[in-house]
């Protein structure tokens, strides 16, 4: 019985509507979301019947024997000749003579009319268990009068075009529509198109005709005024990327050598001449003062490749550096980034209806079921790491507000601003020509170039809005500078009271509880995007009240910002005894197991679902545990209490990964919309396939992230230190 439910879970925003597949863009938040329904077992008799019909109807469509018969048959003569020819419609000229050149190249056997039909759509096996996109052959229908090795010649005479034809039907109480492949003469408008292929349809034998509601054609992707901005404000940084690395690698790291080989012949020359009574210190008319570099030259080796190469892969730390932070930085990215690969992959996958409520229900994918808690992770890193950091800054400082607080919000608008915007730019302006085929979206990444929404971005706020967000996965990073913006209201009375400030955290930490608790609660929502528990609307809401919103995130956050001014006020010297220690260790990693896999019988046994009570209780405490959790891992680890896993967590190749995070944060989304959306035939989802789309997919983030953190980000660093003289240390 446990078998049969899980292959009733069907999902709707996965199974068959097509609408993607053939040119409309999909936002973040429909990547991300599944909605899930269970039909009875009689409606899913009557979908198996709806299917199988459908898939008769359309194979005999793009069957050549079958529309020859049609054709030739006496019933389908009338006074133009056979109905199939286009004479009788009302279409364009040319259409009407490329669809009619079809029809007799068909009837001839001639072989590029063979090849339309045979790149068009057709239905293959697995229809029952989610391959339900139809989507022919892509780049066979522009190539049809290329000729092959020991076939007939091949000339139409005409262009062809891609082609999804969208038709509809009803499985259970859900009306869904499904899309299939047509490679059709390029003349013909998606109008025509509708035209001819509903008059086609109607002459199939069959009690239930299917209708075409609506055409769709892929078109020529040409260069917009949008692309040439784009290119041309890369072009400018790969300018002086080139210059600058040119600059540095043929005068400044000439000199540089040139002095340090200086030094050595007047060591070597000075102790030669004098011997082993020579003093310690050479005269000081042979001291060598270090050349200064003038602003202009240090601004421009704010852009070197190569200097910026060495800081990026320097694995040396200076004393003090919680280097534990490193591992942990980059397993949370690689997490988040299975997290995504799972989540984007749904819309492309050939076996849907059963692998994915098969997934669901084992135990160890709950550690991907709910990866969500790995953007915890950085809001607590992020948290720690500002008071830690802050208050050892303050305690430095002079004067009444101890450090420039106009400095510490530029700092971090500069940190994070420029690379974010160039990449978005990238994503905007430059997506829709990354890749192409049946499933890529005509503009790009971004849902309507994002018109009205990119200035959202901008002044971080827009996770505050319900509709559709530009750059996906920025909700993140609006939520990180809401909270930045509002830290000093806990570090100050940190600084100056301690206990004071450990009281106003809490309390903000408890507002931090209640809100997503209320808002759970009223909304119905569920404990995770999978299901659990709550309402389908409460489940359609998840991710636009709650996933999003600062006020239901803050947590961990706050959870950071207590445990690091623990480590200012105990300057990482705790010492805990053994058994505690252990007993710790444990109680934080029983919390993290309970967040991680307590919701998989909810998730996988309707009837175990939490109710509306629990859930918002799971959703009001679980993100502040998960944050807890992080936490006492770097505590730990930074006062010598963390063992063998702060040697891992430490590991030297972690420092340059860790200082890639931020851009392959940016960045991966890209990377794996790329590959799915390029996709040709739909991806058979098993575990081996989805180990090496994951791996791949975090290589190849690594290496975009390089890329784009030596062109955006060290360059905007650079520039900044020497624009505010601000020490590296800061």
């Amino acid at each position: 019985m446990l078998r049969l439910r899980s292959t009733l879970l069907i999902l709707v925003g996965v199974c068959v509507n097509c609408l993607d597949a053939f040119g409309e863009s999909r936002s973040y938040e429909d990547r991300l979301t599944f909605r899930v329904y269970s039909p009875s077992v009689q409606q899913q008799l009557n979908n198996k019947t709806a299917l199988l019909e459908l898939r008769t109807q359309i194979n005999k469509l793009h069957d050549a024997e079958f529309l020859k018969e049609l054709a030739l048959s006496n019933d389908n003569f009338g006074e133009q000749g056979s109905g199939l020819f286009a004479d009788i419609n009302n279409v364009s000229d040319t259409c009407r003579e490329h669809w009619n050149r079809t029809i007799t190249g068909l009837l001839r056997s001639e072989f590029w009319a063979f090849k339309m039909l045979d790149a068009s759509g057709k239905i293959g096996a697995g229809i029952l268990e989610g391959h339900t996109k139809w989507m022919g052959s892509y780049d066979e229908c522009f190539r049809i009068d290329r000729t092959l090795p020991g076939m007939p010649p091949s000339n139409s005479g005409f262009s062809t075009q891609f082609c999804g034809m969208r038709t509809k039907v009803t499985l259970g109480y859900i009306p869904l529509e499904i899309d299939f492949a047509a490679c059709v003469p390029k003349a013909c408008s998606p109008k025509d198109l509708t035209i001819l292929y509903n008059d086609l349809l109607k002459r199939l034998p069959t009690q239930n005709p299917v209708r075409v509601y609506g055409t769709f054609c892929k078109e020529d992707q040409e260069i917009d005024s949008r692309a040439v901005v784009a290119i041309v404000i890369l072009g400018i940084f790969a300018a002086l990327m080139f210059v600058s690395t040119v600059y540095d690698l043929l005068i400044i790291q000439r000199q540089r050598h040139t002095a340090e080989r200086t030094k050595s012949e007047i060591l070597s020359e000075h102790t030669a001449s004098v011997g082993e009574k020579s003093p310690l210190l050479i005269s000081h008319e042979k001291k060598l003062a270090p050349k200064q570099d003038s602003v202009a030259e240090r601004l421009l080796l704010a852009f070197s490749v190569y200097s910026n190469g060495k800081k990026i892969l320097q694995v040396n730390q200076s004393a003090g550096t919680l280097t534990a932070l490193n591992g942990i930085r980059f397993l949370s990215i690689s997490w988040v980034v299975l997290g995504h690969t799972f989540a984007f992959i749904t819309p492309v996958l050939s076996n849907s209806y059963v692998v994915l409520p098969d997934l669901i229900a084992r135990w160890t994918f709950q550690a991907v079921a709910n990866a969500l808690v790995s953007v915890d992770s950085f809001f607590a890193l992020s948290g720690l790491l500002l008071a830690y950091l802050t208050l050892k800054e303050m305690k430095k400082g002079q004067g009444k507000f101890r450090i420039n607080w106009f400095m510490f919000y530029f700092h971090r608008f500069w940190r994070l601003t420029p690379v974010y915007m160039l990449l978005m730019m990238i994503s905007i302006c430059l997506s829709r020509y990354f890749g192409d085929g049946p499933l890529w979206p005509d503009q790009g990444m971004e849902v309507n170039y994002c018109k009205d929404t990119w200035w959202k971005n901008l002044l971080y706020i827009n996770n505050l809005f319900n509709e559709q967000s530009c750059f996906g996965v920025s909700w993140y990073l609006a939520n990180d500078m809401q909270f930045f913006l509002l830290s000093p209201l806990m570090l100050i009375p940190l600084y100056f009271y301690f206990p004071g400030g450990i009281v106003i955290c809490i309390v903000w930490l408890l507002g931090s509880a209640i809100t997503p608790g209320v808002v759970s609660n009223v909304l119905d929502l569920p404990p995770s995007t999978v299901g659990g528990g709550g309402t389908a609307q409460g489940r359609a809401d998840y991710f636009s009240y709650y996933y999003i919103r600062p006020y239901c995130r803050m947590g961990p956050y706050i959870v950071g910002i207590i445990v690091g001014s623990f480590l200012y006020k105990t300057d990482c010297k705790v010492k805990i005894n053994k058994y505690l220690n252990l007993l710790l260790w444990l109680v934080f990693a029983t919390l993290a197991v309970v967040v991680l896999y307590g919701l998989r019988d909810p998730i996988s046994f309707p009837e175990d679902a939490l109710s509306r009570d629990v859930s918002a209780l799971y959703n009001a405490t679980h993100k502040i545990v998960w944050g807890a959790c992080v936490c006492w891992v770097i505590f730990a680890c930074a006062t010598g209490n963390g063992g063998f896993i702060n040697t891992l967590l430490s590991w030297s190749p972690f420092v340059p990964l860790a200082r890639l995070s931020y851009c392959i944060y940016l960045s991966h989304a890209m990377v794996i919309f790329t590959y799915y959306d390029s996709q040709r035939s739909l991806i058979y989802l098993d575990d081996l396939n989805i180990i090496y789309v994951f791996l791949a997919t975090l290589v190849l983030s690594v290496m975009v992230a390089f890329v784009a953190s030596l062109s955006f980000e060290a360059p905007m660093m650079g520039l900044e230190k020497v624009i505010f003289k601000r020490d590296r240390r800061n």
